[in-house]
Parts: structure tokens; C-alpha cells; sequence
């Protein structure tokens, strides 16, 4: 590799020497024309004769001088420049191969840093749209195939034609489950690999995040009604900076484990306070629920992506709520902490600076 830098760099110079000689060229004639424009002004103004002969020598030497510092000055600069073009040049033919992991490195501030700055960037972007598409292709097709094969198996029971129509019912009923569950999973893999490849929060806003929560219990009261669950909160203003979609997603999520884990009459409280930690003004927002708590063997995998703490399967959901809340919190500069015990419930506390 160092080679054929070695090559480039020969070629590139090769083709700058006819310029530089001309270059040369240039200047030692303007510099005589101005010596001999200046000792003839000199000789009229001041009467000074003989005065080509006393300064012809020390010109010359001048001339010398110059030309041996400007070449030699201005081929440092051109190779200097010539480096950094090949040095783009490379990376650009190792993206162009599909190595989006290319990054260029400068250890000292050059002329061409704003350029590498933004090459970078966009490898970032190149290299985190090849993470989605293959943690998609990876982690999806896992999952992809149980509801799959469920409504294929049930649309060719569909096809028998002596079927009892109770029974027709009962299938066409589990194919469009099924599905909704096929559309969720496909909905919530591509927004965890899109969260897992973020690095920068965008479409920021300031609005009182207490509030949004509020409203997010509402969207899902339907849900905590049905099982009579009694719900309660403290939301006291909070003006937040954040994406305001983005930490939707979060307490939704979170509300909707809650409320999935709680048992019929349980309850689930809400609560949002301010507080100050680390020189930062933070909220601290708690979600507690009664149901029948984690153990630390699950605690430890429970944000890990499809993990299911039912083993069973007996509750519905896709192991995905939880991975996506946390890189959320994660990508908001904040934590989340779980408290809780096999019988004794679960406080799912989230942490975030008010303004990063």
C-alpha cells in the first residue's frame, strides 16, 4: 500500500515540475524588470551612475536565493496537498468495494480536514444503514417465521370444504392475530435497528414531558380499564429537550409492559419529580406495577432484544418493548433501573437530563 502511494505521489509530482520551472522562470524575469525599473528610478532621482554594476552581483545572488527557497517550498506544498488527494482517493476506492468501516484519520490540522470530517460521516451513515440491514435480515427472519407458519397452517385448514363454519371462525380469527403480530414485529425490528444505529438525537424540541406522559397513559386506558387495574400518577410540569416521538415511544412501552404484567384489579402508579444530580437539573420518572415481579436471573437479559421473561409464551408480546426503550433512554444521555422482586412487583425507573 505504501508503495503505490509511493508511485502516485512520483506521478502526481512529475506532472507539477514543468510548472514549477515555469513558475521559476516567472519570477526571476519580473524580478530583474523590477531591478532594473528601480536602479534606473534610483540613477535619475539621486544622480547615482555606475549603480548597475554595484548591485548586478548582489541581485543575482538574491535571484538564487529565491528560486532555490520558492521551489523547493512550493514542491513541499504540492506533494503536501498531492498526499492528502490520494489519501481521499484510497478510502474512496475502499468504500467504493463495500468497506463502510473506512474512517480517515488526521493527526494534525491540514487543509483537507473539513473534507475528511464529512467523508467520515457519511462512512457512519453507510455503515449504519449495512447494521440495519443485517441485523434486520438476522434477527427478523428469527421471529419471522412462527406467525408464518401459523397462518399458513390455518389458511390450508381454511381450504377444507366440510369445515364447521364455528370452526372457520376461530381460524380466520388467529390468521388476522397472526398477522397484526407479523406487521408489529416487522414495525418494532426495523425501529430497534434504527435506534441501535443512531448516534445523534435530531428534531429536538422543548415541551413539558410530564405531560406527555400523562397523555400516553390516556392512549392506553382502554387497555388498564379493561382490566380493571387502578392506575394513579404525579405529574407535576417538567419542561423537557428532546425528540418528542422518539420518547413516546419510551413510555409507551413502558406503560404497556406495566399494564401487560399487571393482574385484573392490580394497580399501576406514574410518577414524574424533578432533581438535581451531577450539576444537572434531572427527571426521574418511576412506573410501578403489581404484578408478579422478575427474578435476577431475568433481570440480568430482560433488555436484551426477543428475550421473553415468560417462557411459557403465556402473555403475548415479542421480547422487543424493553430493548427499544433502553436504547431510546440511551440515545437521550439518560439510564433506566429496575427494582423488583418475585411477588412484590416493578419500578421501572427512567432518569434524564432536563437539557444536554
Amino acid at each position: 500500500m505504501k508503495s503505490e502511494r509511493k508511485i502516485k505521489l512520483r506521478k502526481l509530482t512529475g506532472k507539477i515540475l514543468p510548472q514549477l520551472i515555469l513558475q521559476s522562470a516567472m519570477i526571476i524575469i519580473s524580478a530583474i524588470g523590477s531591478y532594473f525599473f528601480m536602479t534606473w528610478l534610483v540613477a535619475d532621482f539621486f544622480g547615482v551612475e555606475n549603480i548597475y554594476a554595484a548591485t548586478a552581483y548582489e541581485t543575482i545572488g538574491a535571484l538564487i536565493i529565491m528560486v532555490l527557497t520558492v521551489v523547493p517550498l512550493n514542491v513541499a506544498i504540492y506533494r503536501s496537498r498531492a498526499n492528502e488527494v490520494i489519501t481521499l482517493s484510497d478510502a474512496i476506492t475502499r468504500v467504493a468495494k463495500g468497506d463502510y468501516s473506512t474512517r480517515i484519520v488526521t493527526k494534525k490540522p491540514r487543509s483537507s480536514k473539513a473534507i475528511y470530517s464529512d467523508f467520515n460521516k457519511m462512512c457512519a451513515e453507510l455503515e449504519s444503514v449495512q447494521i440495519l440491514r443485517n441485523d434486520f435480515i438476522n434477527s427478523y427472519s428469527h421471529e419471522f417465521k412462527t406467525p408464518v407458519a401459523s397462518i399458513n397452517g390455518f389458511a390450508s385448514l381454511l381450504l377444507e370444504k366440510d369445515l364447521p363454519e364455528k370452526e372457520r371462525q376461530q381460524y380466520l380469527e388467529i390468521i388476522v392475530d397472526e398477522s397484526a403480530r407479523l406487521s408489529k414485529l416487522a414495525t418494532n425490528t426495523i425501529l430497534l435497528s434504527k435506534l441501535s444505529s443512531q448516534q445523534i438525537v435530531t428534531d429536538t424540541e422543548e415541551y413539558d414531558i410530564s405531560e406527555q406522559l400523562r397523555q400516553c397513559s390516556i392512549i392506553l386506558s382502554q387497555r388498564w380499564m379493561e382490566k380493571k387495574i387502578e392506575f394513579g400518577g404525579e405529574f407535576p410540569p417538567i419542561p423537557f429537550h428532546g425528540n418528542k416521538e422518539m420518547m413516546q415511544h419510551l413510555w409507551l412501552n413502558l406503560l404497556d409492559n406495566a399494564i401487560k404484567y399487571t393482574p385484573t384489579g392490580g394497580e399501576v402508579t406514574v410518577v414524574c419529580r424533578r432533581e438535581n444530580g451531577a450539576g444537572k437539573e434531572l427527571a426521574v420518572i418511576s412506573i410501578t406495577d403489581t404484578g408478579e415481579g422478575i427474578s435476577p436471573e431475568i433481570k440480568s437479559k430482560l433488555f436484551e432484544p426477543y428475550f421473553q421473561g415468560d417462557s411459557t409464551h403465556s402473555t403475548p408480546g415479542l421480547g422487543l418493548g424493553l430493548s427499544i426503550a433502553k436504547r431510546i433512554v440511551e440515545l437521550a444521555g439518560g439510564n433506566i433501573d429496575i427494582d423488583s422482586e418475585p411477588s412484590l412487583g416493578s419500578t421501572f425507573t427512567v432518569t434524564l437530563p432536563l437539557r444536554r
